[in-house]
């Protein structure tokens, strides 16, 4: 028994660094979905092309032009956000301009499409092999008790934390959220009040972009870098699903207890179930499911009342 409190500790921190990895990409499905009602399921591949991208600058600042570890992954993060912000632009006029004005469906199928060609770009561009990008805090540990905490875990928390406080107070508090909301609850009537609706969509799937970049950058470190990181966004989905989807707190809540749910399947409940490791891949979707029985709008979800 007292072997098993800081086992169980230490994969709860575990969990929780990697269940905000999936709540900034559910953020990202959230913020696409406020403000066109679309889910945006290459939102995994965009995360995994952030990756890449962050991963080709460090290679310059740290290898070709002599940098430091730190100065490097700065400037590594500034250049991955400037391409994030031109790539969303390219995406809003892709995917979202011609497709605006027919069914969902289509965007949905769009968006798949999107995510199909961008894993098979990089993987022919990267190649197969995987790569091992530097973390800026090397290995350091913080240690409470017989817990040791990495740092790039805390780091990892502190930011998805500080991100979606900035997406909530953005799309609440400000004139620019109530336009997005505006344009998602009807894009006609927003337009003839004088909201410039195709600015908010560019500049929504501007954030998007640059969250799954920062997703990426966080999570590659901690898992290595390779073209399937993107299927995490099938992971992520459910959290946002499980949050309340449209939720910007909820993207966080359910992201964390999926990422906790799952560490601890993996690590305490495999070691004393076996069973458990067969049913590891759809632990999250069973999790699902359960919440969605007892609340189908997802814990922090609205419930939208239709008036006749």
């Amino acid at each position: 028994m007292n072997e098993l409190f800081p086992g169980l500790a230490q994969e709860i921190v575990s969990g929780v660094a990697l269940g905000c990895i999936y709540a900034l990409i559910a953020l990202g499905f959230t913020l696409i979905f406020k403000a066109t009602e679309v889910v945006n399921f290459a939102q995994g591949e965009l995360m995994m092309v952030g990756a890449y991208v962050n991963f080709f600058f460090i290679t310059i600042f740290l290898d070709s032009l002599g940098f430091g570890n730190w100065p490097s992954f700065i400037l590594a993060l500034i250049a991955s956000i400037g391409f994030s912000v031109l790539f969303g632009v390219f995406l809003d006029f892709a995917i979202n301009k011609p497709l605006k004005d027919e069914p969902v469906f289509s965007m949905i199928m769009a968006t798949i499409s999107v995510a199909i060609i961008l894993r098979a770009v990089v993987a022919l561009i990267a190649g197969p092999i995987t790569l091992v990008p530097p973390s800026p805090f090397g290995n350091s540990v913080i240690r409470l008790g017989s817990v040791a905490i990495s740092t790039l875990d805390l780091f990892i928390i502190l930011s998805a934390v500080i991100l979606v406080s900035i997406f909530y107070i953005i799309f609440n508090k400000t004139r620019w959220g109530l336009a997005m909301q505006a344009t998602a609850e009807d894009p006609m009537a927003a337009g003839l009040m004088g909201i410039p609706v195709k600015k908010v969509y560019r500049n929504v799937w501007i954030f998007a972009t640059i969250v799954a970049t920062i997703g990426g950058v966080l999570l590659a470190p901690r898992t290595l870098l390779d073209t399937n990181m993107g299927f995490l966004g099938l992971k992520a989905f459910p959290a946002a699903v499980l949050g309340g989807f449209g939720s910007i707190p909820g993207a966080i809540v359910g992201g964390v207890i999926l990422g906790v749910v799952e560490t601890i399947s993996m690590g305490t409940l495999s070691f004393h179930f076996h069973w458990i490791k067969e049913i590891n891949d759809v632990i999250v979707w069973i999790v699902l499911i359960l919440v969605l029985m007892i609340r189908p709008v997802g814990i922090l979800g609205k419930e939208e009342v239709e008036r006749v």
